[in-house]
């Protein structure tokens, strides 16, 4: 899969998503790629503290994903398994793409 361009935000409906996978890396590079996060929360007994809202067009398709923190209590700094919320396993895929490359 190539991934062509793609866009964060708010806007990109990713309702009834569901884990698809993980991706190593840390805040300070996800901020780099994707910008400041879509969503956060501070609460510590919130699920998710820090997510990004994707669609990507890829050379299959459009792919929506999230990337996001899961029962941490905060925002992980350090390298962390950051989560993958998707549709099907092209949502790792694209995420991996944009995330390293």
């Amino acid at each position: 899969m190539q991934v062509k361009d793609f866009m964060v935000g708010d806007f990109v409906n990713v309702n009834m998503s569901s884990l698809q996978g993980k991706v190593v890396t840390t805040y300070d590079r996800l901020c780099e790629v994707l910008g400041q996060p879509t969503y956060t929360d501070a609460n510590p007994y919130e699920k998710v503290n820090a997510e990004w809202a994707v669609e990507a067009e890829t050379d299959e398709g459009y792919v929506k994903f999230t990337v996001y923190n899961w029962k941490d209590g905060r925002i992980p700094t350090e390298e962390y398994d950051w989560h993958i919320g998707g549709y099907g396993f092209n949502a790792v895929e694209a995420a991996e793409e944009i995330i390293n490359d």
